[in-house]
This record gives C-alpha cells, sequence and structure tokens, in this order.
C-alpha cells in the first residue's frame, strides 16, 4: 500500500520526484518516486540520523553493489544511486507483484508445481549472487516479488562478500530469526550453504504458509533454528525430503544451489501459468494504481504545549483521498495498467472475453494459417482520408483507432477486448497508460470541441466527454499530441471549417493548448503559425511530456522540421532547432526522450539537454535517420554498421552488432528495446539482438511499415503495415 508522505520527508532526490511511502524501518525509507521522463521507481533512502556513521554508508553501498549483481532478471533493476549524499539513496525498478507472503496471505499456499518453479528461478537467483562472491543473508518471503515473469529477490541491506565480516560483529546475528541457518543464528560466517537453508525455509512457507521453525520471540525462533527438527507439515512429501536436505544443521550436507535446481526440476518457461488466477489479478491491480498515485503531504504535528492553541488539526487527507493513494509493488513503469481488465465487467462495456454466444472471440489469424514466427494478425481498415497512418496505443491492452473506430485488442491473441470505444480518428488519440483520451465529433456543424477521457484502469467506459466552446469541434486538423498524468496537450482552432485539404483556412486561428485533466480547465494556450489552406499536414509529427519540458516535433507549412522543447507549465518555448528530416513522415509518431535527454530522430546521432538544447554528446561517426530506443544503452542503428549500443551518459561506445547481420539494417524503422533483447528491422526481417553484447540471437520473418514495444502482459512486439496489425513473441 501507498502511505501519505510527511512533512518532512524529501520532495526530489537526484532527478526523482517523491510521490508516496512504500514503507520505513530502521535503516531508511522507501518511497514511490518518478523521473521526469516518466519513469516510476522505488528510492530507498538512509535515515539521516545514521548516514554520517561511515559502517552505515559502507553497507549502503554494498546494498548497492548486490543489487546491480543479481541484474534486472532476478532482482529489480538499479536505475541510478548515490551512496556519497548528505541523504545516500539507491533508485530500482519499481516491481510489478506482490512480495511472496502477501501473495500467501492473498490466495493461500502455492500448489506443489508453482513451488518448485518458484525454487528453480530462486536457485538461479541465488547462483548469480554466489558467483560473484556475494551472499543474500536475509532471504525471507517479504523479500521475494511475484511478478509474472518470475520471482525477483530485493533487499540486500545485510548483503556481504563471502568471508568478509568487518561489518558483523562476532557472535551477533544478523537477519531474520525466522529464515535464518544455524551458523548465521550464532553470528558464525554464512555462506552459500546459509542462503540454501534460507531458500528452503523460504519454499517450506510457500508450500504451507509457515516457516519451518514457527512464530514467537526472536529468541525462541533463534533457540529452534539450531537445535530443533524443522516443521514439514502440510509440504508435499516428494517435496518434503527435498527441503529437510536443505535445511541440515550443518552447511556441508546441504545441497549447493545448482544440486537443488535438479531435485526440484520442472518447466519455467511460463511461470504465469503457475500463479493462481487471484495473484495475477492483484498484479494488474498494482500495475493499474502506481499511475494514479499523486504526491499527497501530511501536516506538520499540531503543537500542543500551553503557548500554542490545542484545537484539533483537520485530517489532512480525507478517507477517499487515502484510498486513491492506495497501491502496491510494480516496474516496470512501462507495464503500468496491465491486468486491469479482470475488474471490467459486461455493465462496463467489456465482454468479458466473449461474445454474444458466450463464447471467446477468435483471433483474426492463427499462427498457424499465416507467419510461423507471427503470435496473431488482424486487418485494419485506413481510407484514402485517413490524415495520420493508426499506431498501437498501450492502455493494459493494445488500442487502435482506424475507420472501424478505436477498439482494444488482447495482446495475447489479438482477439477484441473493447469494441467501439470511439469514433475518433488516430490524430485524435492518445494515452497516459491508463486514460484514453478522444476528440467526439459535434453533434451539429461547427460545434464546440468536445474531449473525451475514458478511465481504462477502474473501469469506467462511459464518462460524459468535455466540451470546450471556445474551440471548433468539426475542424480536422484538432490534433491530440500526448498526455501526462494531470495533463493532455493538444491543438485546436478557431474558425469555420475549409472544404480542402484538412480544412485550414484563412480566417482560422489554431492554438497548441495544455488542459489539467483533473479539473478539465485549460491550463495555458500558446498561438500556432497558420496552415496553408490547401495542405494536408498536422501541425506537429510526435510529441512526449514529462513533469518539466513538452518536447515537440513541429512540421512547418513548407515541409520542414523542427524540434522545440516547451515548459509544459506555461506553454514557454525555451528553445527550437531544425532537424535534418527529407520526409517528414519518417519520423512521425516517434520520439526518444529519457533521462532530460532528446535524442533527435534524424542525423548524427546526438543527446541534447531538455533543459537548453545543447548537446550533451555527439557520436558522430555516421549517417542515421530513425530515432534511437533508451533502456539501459541508447541503442541506434547506423549505416554500415547496424545495431549500435552507446552509454546514455557519455555517448561512449559500447558494442557493434555482431554477426554480419546488420549491413543491410532498415535505418528508418527504429530499433525496439526490451530488458534482454533488442529488435532491429531488416528486409524481411525482424532481428533479435542480446542487448548486453550485441550477439545476434535469430531473426523473425517480419513485415510491417513501424515495429512498436508493447511493455504490457504479455510483452508483444507489434507490427503495423497499410492494411493489418501484427504481434510477435518476445524472447
Amino acid at each position: 500500500m501507498f502511505s501519505p508522505l510527511t512533512h518532512d520527508d524529501p520532495h526530489e532526490l537526484g532527478a526523482y520526484r517523491v510521490m508516496a511511502r512504500l514503507g520505513s524501518g530502521g535503516m531508511g525509507t522507501v518511497y514511490l518516486a518518478r523521473a521526469a521522463s516518466g519513469r516510476t521507481v522505488a528510492l530507498k533512502t538512509m535515515h539521516a540520523r545514521i548516514a554520517a556513521d561511515s559502517a552505515f554508508r559502507t553497507r549502503f553501498r554494498l546494498e548497492v553493489d548486490a543489487a546491480r549483481v543479481i541484474g534486472p532478471i532476478h532482482g529489480a533493476r538499479v536505475f541510478d544511486a548515490d551512496p556519497l549524499a548528505e541523504t545516500p539513496w539507491m533508485a530500482t525498478e519499481y516491481v510489478l507483484g506482490p512480495p511472496l507472503d502477501d501473495a500467501i496471505a492473498l490466495s493461500g499456499p502455492l500448489p506443489e508445481p508453482a513451488v518448485r518453479v518458484l525454487g528453480v528461478l530462486l536457485c538461479a537467483a541465488l547462483a548469480q549472487l554466489h558467483d560473484s562472491d556475494v551472499v543474500h543473508r536475509d532471504l525471507k518471503p517479504s523479500n521475494i516479488m511475484l511478478t509474472v515473469d518470475g520471482p525477483k529477490v530485493i533487499d540486500f541491506g545485510i548483503a556481504r562478500a563471502m568471508g568478509d565480516d568487518r561489518l558483523t560483529r562476532t557472535g551477533a546475528a544478523a537477519g531474520t530469526p525466522a529464515f535464518m541457518s544455524p551458523e548465521q543464528a550464532t553470528g558464525q560466517d554464512h555462506t552459500s550453504a546459509g542462503d540454501v537453508f534460507a531458500l528452503a525455509g523460504v519454499l517450506t512457507y510457500a508450500a504451507t504458509g509457515h516457516g519451518p521453525f514457527g512464530t514467537g520471540q526472536p529468541a525462541d525462533l533463534l533457540y529452534r533454528v539450531r537445535y530443533a527438527d524443522p516443521d514439514l507439515t502440510g509440504v508435499p512429501e516428494s517435496l518434503a525430503a527435498v527441503l529437510a536436505h536443505c535445511l541440515h544443521k550443518d552447511p556441508a550436507d546441504r545441497p549447493t544451489t545448482a544440486e537443488l535446481a535438479a531435485q526440484l526440476s520442472t518447466d519455467t518457461t511460463t511461470f504465469a501459468r503457475h500463479l493462481p488466477e487471484s495473484l495475477l489479478t492483484e498484479t494488474g491491480r498494482r500495475a493499474a494504481s502506481v499511475w494514479r498515485a499523486q504526491p499527497h503531504r501530511l501536516l506538520p504535528p499540531v503543537d500542543t504545549s500551553p503557548q500554542a492553541p490545542t484545537t484539533p488539526m483537520s485530517p489532512a487527507l480525507s478517507r477517499r483521498k487515502l484510498l486513491t493513494v492506495g497501491g502496491g509493488s510494480v516496474l516496470g513503469v512501462a507495464a503500468a495498467g496491465t491486468g486491469a481488465w479482470a475488474w471490467l465487467g459486461p455493465q462496463n462495456g467489456r465482454d468479458n472475453g466473449k461474445g454474444a454466444g458466450g463464447s471467446k472471440p477468435k483471433p483474426a489469424t492463427s499462427r498457424t494459417t499465416a507467419n510461423p514466427d507471427m503470435d496473431w494478425q488482424v486487418p485494419i481498415s485506413t481510407s484514402k482520408a485517413t490524415i495520420v497512418p493508426p499506431a498501437p496505443l498501450d492502455i493494459g491492452g493494445i488500442a487502435i483507432a482506424d475507420d472501424k473506430g478505436v477498439r482494444v485488442l488482447d495482446p495475447a491473441d489479438g482477439g477484441i477486448r473493447i469494441a467501439a470505444l470511439s469514433k475518433a480518428p488516430a490524430h485524435q488519440c492518445v494515452t497516459d497508460g491508463y486514460h484514453l483520451h478522444t476528440c467526439e465529433p459535434p453533434s451539429a456543424s461547427a460545434g464546440p470541441l468536445s474531449i473525451r477521457s475514458v478511465d481504462i484502469s477502474r473501469g469506467k467506459l462511459d464518462p460524459a466527454a468535455v466540451e470546450y466552446q471556445d474551440f471548433n469541434g468539426e475542424l480536422q486538423g484538432t490534433q491530440l499530441l500526448c498526455a501526462s498524468e494531470d495533463a493532455l496537450y493538444l491543438a485546436a482552432g478557431q474558425g469555420k471549417q475549409s472544404g480542402e485539404g484538412i480544412g485550414f483556412s484563412g480566417d482560422q486561428s489554431w492554438f497548441l493548448l495544455a488542459i489539467n485533466t483533473k479539473t478539465n480547465k485549460i491550463i495555458w494556450r500558446q498561438p500556432l503559425p497558420r496552415r496553408p489552406e490547401s495542405s494536408r499536414r498536422l501541425h506537429f509529427l510526435a510529441a512526449h511530456a514529462t513533469d518539466r519540458y513538452l518536447v515537440l516535433q513541429r512540421e512547418t507549412s513548407g515541409g520542414k522540421v523542427k524540434l522545440s522543447v516547451r515548459d509544459s507549465r506555461t506553454g514557454n518555448l525555451r528553445w527550437e532547432q531544425p532537424m535534418a528530416v527529407s520526409e517528414p513522415d519518417d519520423v512521425r509518431g516517434v520520439l526518444a526522450v529519457a533521462y532530460d535527454t532528446v535524442y533527435p530522430a534524424a542525423g548524427a546521432l546526438r543527446a541534447l539537454n531538455l533543459s537548453d538544447g545543447k548537446e550533451a554528446w555527439n557520436f558522430g561517426r555516421s549517417r542515421r535517420t530513425g530515432p534511437p530506443a533508451v533502456n539501459d544503452f541508447v541503442f541506434a542503428v547506423e549505416e554500415g554498421l547496424g545495431l549500435v549500443a552507446l552509454d546514455p551518459l557519455s555517448g561512449e561506445l559500447k558494442w557493434e552488432e555482431k554477426g554480419g547481420h546488420g549491413a543491410d539494417a532498415d535505418l528508418i524503422t527504429p530499433p525496439i528495446a526490451f530488458y534482454r533483447f533488442v529488435y532491429s528491422n531488416s528486409p524481411g526481417q525482424l532481428r533479435i539482438i542480446n542487448a548486453e553484447t550485441g550477439e545476434f540471437r535469430k531473426a523473425y520473418k517480419a513485415t510491417g511499415d513501424r515495429f512498436f514495444a508493447y511493455m504490457g502482459i504479455p510483452e508483444k512486439v507489434v507490427a503495423v503495415g497499410a492494411d493489418f496489425m501484427a504481434a510477435y513473441p518476445v524472447q
């Protein structure tokens, strides 16, 4: 659950804005925080009262190092950290999924197949730590997050290098008594065998709902850990023998992680398939809730001394607002909103996967009747009057707007989740991840601009549209650009519709607007240049909003393209630069913004500061026309090289694509980056490359004018062509 901030919690740390409390303990506090790019993180800090102690600072630094060692697959990805700051902090992936103890409380003990696959994957996580000579020392249910892709191990506050006892006093027991090893309980050296002991306790808890040494006072638990036999009541018989072997008092008698994984051997390819439906629903609920979190700060405590009035303090938050702040544990920022479909019933406009006859709608094309590399394909319909080609929108499903209207597809099979959501064209639809904002056609000629914001995450599919009388809703050039958590950005016009082109005319006036989506009030408006009456080109090609900046790719009346950045709070122009673009459509709908940096989509690969447009670095080796993808690295397609990976801070080349497949790479289609692999387009192929090394893995047979990353559940590579949309599996 999210908790409101206290009056003395920080407003910002590093580049992150603090949003809510996730928890607090003896060492520090963990916050929900958000970067200007929109990335949501778990921000762990150290209490000021202990930050001056060099030993505690060293422990915090080691925690950061251990979190980086386990990596993003088995742990929470570390995005940034500053152990030397006045308040040491670390920003990690906000993991999507509940901790194991919450999961058991919600759904009860896991079935044996789920316990086995959990054990195998946790063995892999511990093996990665142990291979780097690091031991966790505090493995317990609350430090294991269950995601649809597998468990993630977190909280390395007392992890350390094997054999390093500088931070542990002789005879002192550091850890959680119920899941300690006997050697740890007596303050002796805790090796990898101690982590195996703790893992067996965790798996016992997963299978039964109780630990192998019960509950009670720490002294009682420590005694049982050292001398009592484990209580494996309720553990399936075949699993009990394996766990008993791990719970031997003598470390030398326990199996290694590799030996334990072999004894637990099971299929680990589809972890989510082993989880109860209630846990998958809870994961979706938590994913949706993270985007609704808003900063709420409690007032300072009232001074009740005799010199001050003793009138009672009004509550800082109403119960309703406190419930709005409530949520859970995410990641992947990109996955927010996923799973919310379990909340939508037929009364809210969704058929729950069933048509009129009660059967689940089938995908339009199966993988056996089309490309075997393809998961599914559906037709899309675009007329000659279409101003902007449809592009998928990520909103807890894949939304598409074409001549048939706006509908939401199931990413798993392409079946329709919500049909006829709106009649708005593609250039009048945007999403902030959980709301879908659309322009609705006026009921009469020259009616007012009407905007409808559908809250998909809460199942509110039919809210009333909000009208803006100053603007003409009939104008085809009206364009919704992008949306942030609390603002919608658009281009809207005044005047009459013309019969030519899009409908521009000399008596029209056009404006760039920002609308507060909480109050529906216009925050600011800025005038836009006039368009030629015969123009079939919209004002903007792409847009992206952060907390402070609105980044725009604007097409001029002369067909040139300019990259501009405005203050998102006032609309004032901060800077603008021309872009070397021969065909404006090559950069339509694509814009790379991350870490307060924008990477222009044409010309040499450069990184520009959002604040002033100054160049942070320039790769400058060859010509590139497509925008990069940004993850841990900046991934770009370079002429003659194929895919390259650069350090986002320095522009240093990390690797060039290996395997000789990059020479014919498409220089216009941007690459797509997931956590482990990057996808790059070639004629008739979509190449899959290891994101860490640049090694070529395989290629899909794939066609499409554009490719997109769907980061929901399940993740997909989405291809869009002139008359189809298709999905490919993510490796």
